[in-house]
């Protein structure tokens, strides 16, 4: 079976993969017969797609030939391909003419065959693409051509799920860009309007070599205007009088034959404010590219062809700026009114029209070298936070900070596929959970050493780096310890069938076990796994997946799964199963016994080492100095503390208590206080501590340096069990003496 997918006179492309393609596409129902080719500098009458002829219609000027907007598709993401261009006999070289070194470099020109072969895989870019060439033949001459079409997904729709995708996530981070230095540039958003398809490269071209040419023009065929010229002139050169200044001039001759008058008459000069506004056009473009090649070129991923024509084009107009035309045409300062000269003279407008698309792409091209986002991997997994964010925003929670950095490449990186420096996190509230925190993490990096960043502190992995794309952790500050709760989503814009890739999925494995937290507060540091689930998104059809998917039955064995999640326009981009996964985590409640029931959803399937252990209820009795066996006491203070030695001489372990429930004398019992944290201190640091609420702590000579472990108290849970009902050995007993 033949290798060739597309024939056009001396213009041909190969591939060996792209049927699979186009039956893949085919098979996940995607649209993929809207396709249209155009070519430049190629006067040919039909083109062969996949051994199917397709008429090419010229447009007015017989230069662009395009198909129709219905033709099949036959370049798609992941796909290599071979462009070959035979030339003609008198052909000296060719050479491909791109911004993109890595297909410059790769253009590999046969001077025996007078054959140009360019291979090119488009990675994960979609949307158009353009090829242009150039050659150069004995006589001198360089002529160019170009061929134009488009990259197809064969996991989404690029006319439906990737415009979703672009109006969300731009709707919610207005400052992404998409940066231009791709393969393909995003404009597959065309209609069934007869307007030709170019890309950026080509229309930059043409706007160039146009205002190169009417700038020249311009020079030789300027308009003028007529002014007032006044010259002193002797009464014998005067060459017309006027009737009111006969006599005076009589008179003079008389008096001093060489007297000079004041004659005025009327010159044609160049000096307009319309050539003044042409003269500063040249001026700024010419700043602009000066800029522009100072940004390029110390970047190698820019082709070097590429920069050599910006310094052609600036040297060019750097002598059209030495003209001597422009020496007798003065500074712009702005016009008064409408100018009918830049509005309808064709020479004028056409440079002014020129010049502004020339600026707008040169801007733009200043601005989008160096960041935004690369490919459709790369909007995908900004997409996926989007919902996310979506999802918990629409949960009643309220974001109330976000840090996030601007999506740029690292350095020279271009081939890259992951964002290189996105880290980001969301900080949200709900109303009436005051001590409840939820933060949605983008691509935060796990080290070998902890970070010490407001972003994820204290996070590490060994031994690797890792970098998943989403974190969601629920802070339970109002809960003994103050545990948090950590999920990790992965966005990987890939298929296996309608599966994720088995490999995205062992790497939700790696996730969970190598990145850990680091507990700094002891003597030595303590690492505890952090995540409790890890799970893949990726562009999966969900209405074809039920709970019997084995990625999803994995969830309730190991928490570690996939779920599919891809555009609609209905708004269900949530599949039911991956949006009650979520809702689980978001729904807060404050009952003692929710709480319990959340900690064994949230553990469900969770090696029990993960888990903490059970609740300790250390029982005080206080006694009445400084009020400690009172409610209010403990409504106002929410401290307590107790000595080393005792803890030494009975053998306690404080750090493993998770409530302390303070009773008076006669056994009442005063509240049940979540633990949220213990520490070690000196008697004297605690007492600033009491100081600072208002509460009496007593002195006691010679004891500031005596150690003591503070606790600090949250507010009680709801129905908290009473004394009588909790198991004996989940209870220690202190004795009422103990806190002074």
């Amino acid at each position: 079976m033949s290798t060739t997918i597309l024939t056009c006179g001396n213009f041909s492309v190969r591939s060996s993969k792209a049927v699979d393609r186009i039956n893949t596409a085919t098979t996940n129902s995607l649209s993929i017969n809207t396709a249209c080719y155009q070519f430049t500098g190629c006067p040919e009458s039909a083109v062969s797609l996949n051994g199917k002829r397709h008429d090419l219609t010229a447009d007015d000027n017989d230069l662009v030939y395009s198909t129709a907007q219905n033709c099949p598709a036959l370049f798609f993401d992941q796909t290599p391909y071979m462009f070959s261009i035979k030339f003609p006999g008198n052909t000296i070289k060719a050479y491909l003419f791109s911004p993109l070194a890595a297909w410059c470099d790769s253009a590999d020109w046969d001077s025996d065959t007078g054959r140009l072969v360019v291979p090119i895989n488009f990675g994960n870019d979609l949307g158009d693409f353009e090829l242009c060439w150039e050659w150069e033949t004995d006589d001198g001459e360089r002529h160019n051509a170009s061929f134009s079409g488009q990259v197809f997904s064969t996991k989404l729709d690029i006319y439906e799920h990737f415009n979703i995708m672009l109006d969300e996530v731009t709707e919610r981070f207005e400052w992404i860009r998409l940066d231009l230095l791709r393969q393909t540039t995003w404009g597959w958003s065309h209609d069934d309007t007869d307007g030709n398809l170019k890309t950026w490269l080509l229309i930059f071209q043409e706007v160039q070599s146009n205002m190169d040419r009417l700038l020249r023009k311009l020079i030789k065929q300027h308009r003028r205007r007529l002014i007032p010229e006044v010259k002193m002139q002797r009464p014998d050169r005067i060459r017309k009088i006027s009737s009111k200044n006969e006599e005076r001039i009589v008179r003079g001759i008389r008096e001093n034959s060489n007297h000079r008058y004041p004659v005025e008459k009327k010159i044609l000069d160049a000096d307009t404010p319309e050539n003044r506004f042409i003269k500063y056009i040249l001026r700024h473009t010419l700043t602009q590219l000066h800029e522009l090649l100072d940004k390029i070129e110390p970047l190698s991923r820019i082709a070097d062809i590429f920069k050599a024509r910006l310094r052609e084009w600036t040297d060019s107009w750097g002598e059209l700026k030495q003209q001597r035309f422009w020496r007798g045409i003065g500074e712009f300062h702005g016009l008064q009114r409408e100018s009918l000269v830049l509005s309808q003279d064709p020479l004028y407008a056409g440079i002014r029209c020129s010049w502004y698309l020339l600026q707008h792409g040169l801007k733009f091209m200043g601005q989008d070298l160096y960041g935004g986002i690369q490919n459709a991997a790369q909007l995908y997994e900004i997409w996926c936070l989007v919902k996310m964010d979506q999802l918990i925003i629409g949960n009643g929670w309220k974001c109330v900070d976000n840090r996030i950095a601007d999506f740029e490449l690292d350095g020279d990186d271009f081939e890259g596929e992951e964002l290189q420096s996105g880290t980001g996190k969301f900080s949200y509230k709900k109303e009436g959970l005051e001590h409840i925190e939820l933060e949605l993490l983008f691509q935060p990096t796990a080290a070998n050493k902890p970070a010490g960043n407001s972003i994820w502190d204290g996070m590490m992995a060994l031994p690797v780096v890792q970098k998943p794309d989403i974190v969601l952790r629920l802070h339970r500050k109002d809960l003994p310890n103050q545990p948090v709760y950590t999920w990790i989503f992965d966005a990987k814009y890939r298929l296996n069938g309608n599966d994720a890739p088995d490999d995205a999925v062992n790497q939700m494995h790696r996730y969970r076990d190598a990145i850990v937290w680091a507990d700094e507060t002891g003597s030595r540091r303590r690492l505890t796994r952090e995540s409790i689930g890890a799970y893949v998104l990726y562009p999966g059809n969900g209405a074809e997946l039920s709970k019997q998917s084995p990625q999803i039955a994995s969830i309730g064995k190991t928490n570690i799964g996939a779920f599919p999640l891809r555009p609609d326009r209905d708004g269900k981009d949530f599949p039911q199963l991956l949006k009650n996964r979520l809702e689980t985590f978001l729904t807060i409640q404050k009952d003692y016994f929710s709480v319990q029931e959340n900690q064994d959803r949230y553990f469900a399937a969770v090696p029990d080492v993960k888990r903490k252990t059970g609740d300790i209820f250390a029982k005080c009795i206080t006694k009445a100095a400084e009020g400690m066996n009172t409610e209010g006491y403990w409504k106002t203070c929410r401290l307590y503390r107790l000595p080393d030695r005792v803890v030494q001489r009975e053998g306690l372990q404080p750090k493993i208590w998770t409530y302390l429930i303070p009773t008076a004398a006669d056994g009442k019992q005063l509240g049940n206080f979540p633990i949220l944290t213990v520490k070690k201190m000196k008697r004297d640091e605690i007492k600033k501590l009491y100081d600072n609420k208002q509460v009496t702590m007593h002195n006691k000579r010679g004891a500031d340096n005596d150690v003591y472990w503070l606790f600090e108290l949250g507010d009680p849970l709801e129905n908290m069990p009473e004394l009588d009902v909790i198991e004996k050995r989940k209870v220690v007993l202190l004795g009422e003496a103990v806190g002074h």
